[in-house]
């Protein structure tokens, strides 16, 4: 299977701007499928930080399938536990700042699947808790009929521990 990744350079915020750093010499140009999955997946993924910003559960539902392979620690979790879990977590908040990297992306060819790994920065703030660190985030998304979808969404590496 050949894998490529290559650098995405934007501006937060602004997907628009986004340009893809060609790839080394000894790999092969992306295919434009694959050019194009990756623009869509940069837009999906700074959607669902707005998204996840903003509390738009709405929002948020869209960017998952009914089953999820993984979520964080846990293993074939429905919707409803994610979405339980998000409401959990941020009902309680009085400030919610998730900040992204310009993240990596790795389209797998031939297959309508991907994922994009970003250092992520997060503030969770509230009456009981608060709760910042950073962390390289993962997401392994599939292409299904209704758009890009999260399968995996896990943190790889902690770079800066939560402070509670």
């Amino acid at each position: 299977m050949r894998m490529i990744a290559y650098t995405m350079v934007l501006s937060f915020g602004d997907p628009s701007q986004c340009t893809i750093a060609e790839p080394e010499q000894s790999q092969a140009a992306p295919t434009p499928t694959e050019r194009t999955a990756r623009l869509e997946l940069v837009q999906a993924v700074f959607e669902w930080i707005e998204a996840t910003n903003s509390r738009d559960f709405k929002a948020q539902r869209a960017y998952y399938p009914e089953t999820m392979e993984a979520f964080y620690l846990w293993r074939n979790v429905p919707l409803s536990a994610v979405l339980a879990e998000k409401r959990r977590v941020f009902d309680d908040a009085s400030t919610i700042d998730i900040k992204a990297d310009a993240p990596q992306i790795i389209i797998d060819p031939g297959r309508e699947s991907g994922r994009t790994y970003f250092r992520k920065t997060y503030a969770i703030e509230g009456p009981r808790r608060k709760r910042t660190g950073v962390v390289l985030q993962e997401l392994r998304w599939e292409k299904q009929h209704d758009g890009w979808k999260i399968v995996s969404e896990r943190d790889l590496r902690v770079i800066r521990p939560a402070r509670r």
